[in-house]
């Protein structure tokens, strides 16, 4: 699954050909014309769906917005998003030698396809009287540890400021959106300042244009998508020997798996714009502040003692931990994870982290671990919420009474993604309240509880909250699926 701190639909990824089209066709056998017809009614009457004569077999119908499909064996329930307006709109299903089995199910209808490596198969979704163009592509594998590469980093935590990832935000800091825009670019710093003096001069590039005509406005979600996708991609991406710009093919594709990889489709113009700026001479000359910003990170976010907490708590958890951070990241924040050959990988893309002189140490450590604790902490709701999936839909699905609509909250369109944003931040006051003194703790919550209510529209969060302490508070050894039934009761009465 992807996680950020944004909904986003999970789907597999995409690229190929076609292939031969397999839909259920409605039954015509023993049946003459008149009775065909009487029977074709029928059905729109009982599923309330436009049925045609489906001789057009690219043709799937529904009448309900989310559709289940199967890849295989595994299941992904009501999980894909009927969106006439994407053009086309692409599921990706990862392919090796074998070929794979791909099947919608709509309410009234299914369509089951087989895919191999490198096949592109199109068809329309008939919603309403809206047509939704889609494709299935069959790609690579998007990840590949080796038996080496897990030996290399099972059990490790590492932070890092990654070069290609530092061009991405430089290159997002210069663009006409990336200078207002104090989310995605941290303008307060004379890194900030310095990168300004050094890489405006070069904003007339081709890539400034191309970024400008997909980052089109402040707080616009679509233009969050392609930010996303640049940054969380260029991660994939290192310099070789002839200073292009290369996938390393360990994690091939390391943005939301519903977006397109820019970076990717612009590569060429990123390494032409490194070469004529010169940035990795800039990169060479700021690399013992990279450094500092390292170690004073692993000072706040002490990962080991997060990861050991959330997996007694959980009882599962994860082979790595990678932050990769920039200076010039605002509060854009994003989590992906990763599995192949029995090893998982959890990714977070974060801002920095800074002491306040208005705090003392363990507050300061408070604020800035909250940031990667709840990137980290999705990977483990997540999964539990996975399994109340009814009653999260159920209790949550008055969407106005939880979340005050607006920038900050329309990306968790659905209930799953409002209830998972609660309760990740809410599980980190019990982090807080096991690991830092009563009243250093206190002080963090109210500052917490403020941020989410005031500053990001979660509405009900300070008495979510609340409640989830004086839960944990009375039984410290209560389990998660335990806590989440008490949240749920709770929250059904609301």
């Amino acid at each position: 699954m992807q996680y950020l701190s944004v909904g986003v639909k999970n789907r597999k990824v995409i690229n190929q050909q076609a292939n031969k089209i397999k839909l259920k066709k409605t039954p015509m056998k023993n049946f003459n014309s008149l009775m065909y017809l009487i029977f074709t009614a029928l059905i729109v009457k009982l599923s309330a769906c436009k049925i045609a004569n489906k001789q057009q077999t690219e043709l799937l119908y529904t009448n309900v917005e989310k559709m289940t499909y199967v890849i295989d064996q595994d299941t992904f329930k009501n999980q894909w998003t009927v969106m006439p307006d994407v053009n086309p709109d692409v599921l990706t299903v990862e392919c090796d030698q074998k070929p794979r089995v791909v099947t919608f199910i709509s309410n009234c209808d299914t369509a089951s396809f087989t895919i191999n490596l490198h096949d592109t198969i199109r068809f329309s979704v008939l919603f309403d009287k809206d047509t939704a163009r889609t494709i299935i592509v069959g790609i690579p594998r998007n990840v590949n540890f080796s038996d080496e590469y897990i030996r290399l980093h099972n059990g490790k935590h590492e932070v890092d400021v990654p070069e290609v990832h530092e061009l991405a935000n430089i290159l997002v800091a210069i663009s006409k959106v990336g200078q207002i825009d104090s989310n995605m670019v941290n303008m307060t710093t004379p890194y900030y300042t310095a990168v300004l003096n050094y890489f405006m001069p070069f904003a007339s590039h081709p890539i400034i244009d191309s970024l400008n005509k997909k980052i089109v406005a402040k707080n616009d979600e679509m233009s969050y998508w392609c930010y996303y996708a640049l940054k969380m991609n260029a991660c994939a991406y290192v310099f070789d020997e002839h200073d292009q710009i290369v996938n390393k093919g360990i994690i091939r594709h390391m943005g939301f798996q519903n977006a397109a990889n820019p970076f990717e489709k612009w590569s060429i113009q990123i390494a032409d714009f490194a070469l004529k700026s010169n940035f990795r001479t800039f990169y060479k000359q700021h690399q013992s502040y990279y450094d500092s910003l390292k170690n004073t990170y692993k000072i706040l976010n002490p990962i080991e003692k997060m990861q050991n907490w959330l997996e007694h708590k959980f009882g599962f958890g994860y082979g790595n931990y990678t932050v990769y951070f920039s200076p010039l990241v605002g509060g854009a924040h994003a989590t992906q994870q990763f599995e192949d050959n029995g090893f998982k990988q959890t990714v977070m893309f974060v801002s920095m982290a800074e002491v306040s002189p208005l705090h003392n140490m363990n507050v300061n450590e408070m604020l800035e671990s909250r940031v990667v604790f709840t990137e980290i902490d999705h990977n483990f709701v997540n999964l539990v919420s996975d399994t109340f999936i009814k009653d999260i839909n159920k209790v949550f699905a008055q969407r106005e009474k939880w979340v005050r609509k607006g920038f900050g909250t329309d990306a968790y369109n659905n209930p799953y993604a409002v209830f998972n944003e609660y309760m990740t931040w809410a599980y980190f006051s019990l982090y807080c309240i096991d690991n830092f003194p009563e009243k250093d703790v206190k002080q963090m919550i109210d500052k917490m509880e403020k941020q989410m209510v005031k500053g990001r529209n979660f509405i009900k969060f300070d008495v979510f909250n609340q409640e989830l302490i004086k839960q944990y508070k009375a039984n410290p050894s209560i389990k998660p699926r335990q806590l989440y039934e008490a949240m749920l009761q709770w929250a059904a009465k609301q």
